[in-house]
């Protein structure tokens, strides 16, 4: 995984889509610049048939987008927010003491179907993108070797349903300080701002534009 990077170039030009332009976008530009900055692209190499991307979620819980580039289609397994406390509970039981949130494992589907925990099973293709919601969990490997790119951002669900409030740094894991930035202040996002982005940005799609939106994403 190599932060900062990206195979998409930055484009002036609003009729093309700009990953790079997603965090603005989203709820983080209430933030300004200093909260959108710490948003940046990751680029993501397997470099073999079987390559594994342990259980992690985005930094703060934060929604992502992934885009395949090329290779091998990737396996997902994608776990709701909401069941992330029954797979806590599970660990427990198995007398475990892992991070779900900073790739420390790969949870074998079987144990999740014994256990009724629900969770999706997807397939991702080259040129398709998987968009993860705030505080969803993901684990996935890859069918061959491939290039993948992923950024996060934010919807108001963020805030409203309580999963800013997750903190990167209360696991205790030894994450290198590359991989880690300044956690968001999560009292910058005022109820009266979040209703002042959702009538401005989030009502701007027309019915069409949405559809023709559809066929390009898997949403979880």
């Amino acid at each position: 995984i190599v932060p900062n990077k990206s195979f998409f170039i930055e484009k002036k030009s609003h009729e093309y889509f700009d990953i790079h332009r997603i965090p603005k976008q989203s709820l983080l530009r209430i933030g300004e610049k200093k909260v959108i900055s710490q948003c940046v692209s990751h680029v993501k190499r397997a470099n073999s048939p079987g390559a594994i991307f342990p259980l992690s979620c985005a930094k703060q819980h934060l929604s992502s987008i992934d885009y395949h580039h090329e290779g091998g289609n990737h396996q997902w397994y994608v776990i709701p927010a909401y069941e992330r406390k029954a797979l806590e509970t599970l660990i427990k039981k198995e007398n475990l003491s892992v991070c779900f949130d900073h790739g420390n494992i790969f949870i074998d589907p079987l144990l999740l179907d014994k256990n009724h925990i629900r969770y999706h099973r997807i397939l991702q293709c080259p040129n398709e993108f998987v968009v993860l919601s705030a505080g969803t969990l993901a684990q996935s490997f890859t069918e061959d070797t491939g290039w993948s790119e992923s950024i996060d951002f934010a919807l108001p669900s963020w805030i409203e349903e309580g999963h800013a409030n997750a903190s990167d740094l209360s696991c205790g894991c030894d994450i290198s300080e590359t991989y880690l930035s300044e956690t968001i202040d999560v009292n910058l996002f005022q109820p009266e701002l979040i209703q002042k982005y959702i009538i401005s940005c989030l009502y701007d799609f027309t019915p069409e534009e949405s559809i023709s939106l559809t066929g390009l994403f898997s949403y979880f």
